[in-house]
């Protein structure tokens, strides 16, 4: 008996996906467990399973469809099966919820050709078409307007300084203008932004280039990111505890168990990095310090046994944290590969579901980037996130002297309902004394 199947939530924060690709063809077999397509979620492009036996009759989704969870997708049945009904049943289904894919006036010919043409394969994606919008200003091939003395000189100060408004001088630079050739046609002769932009237009062809203002539509990741982080934000009265971290012996041990790794192992062998011991810190300061790894949860406060740091990745269009599950007992270099191995499916977009929810504290890394600190969002329903900043050489004191070492700046970002000051406090102190002295994260 042919039967509809739906787009299932892949994920525990999703609430659409935007449809990938087909990895079922129309009269494919199809068994429970087999996969029948790929879905972009919230968080990764996952892996949609079919739960019913027979053959894959009609494909109603098309690579860039956006489908809210329970939205129909295509009809498994026998073959030769008539599926005119629930074509029928389906179209109603889409037209009673965003988007509607049908409209009102079908009949029995439109079904026959929606049959045929999933027989024949998935449909292209729809072309995107940039909608360019360029200032007028830009655009104007038009001379200066003139008043009834003509346009008068740039004029100069007896300081020097040529009279022009702020932001012509900071459009001029950026578009390195010089503006002792600029006629003014403000009072006095000063120089306003439009004068700046109608001499760019005056310069030869070619000169001058502009982008299109481009339109990017909303993905599903970003879509569910902003929501939940306007929702943090707004839900969780937010507050932070800053801390400067001495990385010499750190930075000391890292360089020595590469150099053995490399010895031992080879090219084969993981490279230890700076943020692998601050995972292990992290968990190892969890367990002394239980409030900072627990949950508000309304009506109680959940202090959670297991300690899932999550490391926040950066991927294309989006973010995502995927969980080292136990950090604070797995040996040191497992918990090295478990970190490589999740960051680089977290950016292939590979995870799965219970690598990326349910975790316990989040740490966001931006020292690659030259950032030197920073403050996050809380990733709720998690009660503290620890932001981490580069390490550069500042002055440090050692044996009474003022002399340049490594150190990096830490912000924990802390739910006020759960951890007050002095706790989060003590929670970051742990933590800087197991950085100081890293060979104590060595050890289980």
């Amino acid at each position: 008996m042919a039967l509809i199947f739906e787009l299932t939530q892949l994920s525990p924060t999703m609430e659409e996906g935007t449809f990938v690709r087909w990895t079922k063809k129309v009269g494919d077999a199809v068994e429970p467990g087999d996969i029948l397509a790929e879905v972009e979620t919230d968080k990764a492009v996952m892996e949609m399973e079919a739960y019913d036996s027979g053959i894959l009759l009609v494909q109603l989704s098309k690579p860039g469809d956006r489908m809210p969870v329970g939205s129909p997708m295509g009809i498994i049945g026998e073959a030769g099966e008539d599926v005119h009904t629930l074509l029928d049943q389906a179209r109603e289904r889409l037209k009673a919820g965003p988007p509607a894919e049908k409209t009102d006036a079908q009949d029995a010919e439109e079904d026959a050709e929606i049959i045929a043409r999933h027989e024949k394969a998935a449909a292209e994606p729809a072309p995107v078409v940039p909608e360019p919008s360029v200032p007028a200003q830009a655009r104007s091939a038009a001379q200066p307007p003139r008043t009834t003395d003509g346009p008068r000189p740039a004029r100069v100060e007896r300081s020097g300084r040529i009279l022009a408004s702020p932001l012509a001088r900071r459009i001029a630079e950026d578009k390195n203008v010089d503006l002792s050739r600029v006629k003014g046609s403000g009072p006095g002769g000063r120089i306003t932004r439009e004068d700046v932009l109608r001499s760019l237009d005056s310069r030869p062809a070619g000169v001058v280039k502009r982008r299109e203002d481009r339109r990017i539509d909303i993905s599903s990741m970003r879509r569910v990111i902003a929501r939940r982080l306007h929702d943090a934000k707004n839900n969780i009265p937010h507050f932070y505890l800053n801390m400067e971290i001495d990385a010499t012996a750190v930075e000391q041990l890292r360089r020595e168990l590469n150099a053995d790794l490399a010895m031992h192992r080879g090219e084969e062998a993981p490279r230890v990095s700076l943020n692998d011991f601050i995972v292990r810190a992290s968990a190892l300061a969890l367990v002394r310090h239980p409030v900072v790894n627990s949950s508000w949860q309304d009506d109680h406060i959940m202090e959670h046994g297991r300690v899932d740091v999550g490391v926040a990745v950066a991927i294309d269009g989006g973010l995502v944290t995927p969980y080292v599950r136990d950090a604070d007992q797995i040996p040191f270099l497992q918990l090295v590969g478990e970190i490589r191995s999740l960051v680089n499916r977290a950016r292939d977009r590979r995870l799965k579901v219970e690598e990326f929810s349910d975790g316990t504290f989040t740490i966001s890394n931006l020292g690659m980037f030259g950032i030197d600190e920073f403050s996050a969002i809380i990733n709720e329903p998690e009660a503290a996130l620890l932001a981490v900043g580069g390490v550069a050489e500042r002055p440090v004191v050692r044996d009474g002297a003022i002399v340049p070492g490594p150190t990096f700046k830490v912000t924990l970002s802390c739910d006020h309902r759960v951890i007050d000051g002095a706790e989060g406090a003590r929670f970051l102190g742990t933590f800087k004394n197991l950085i100081e002295h890293p060979r104590l994260l060595l050890a289980l």
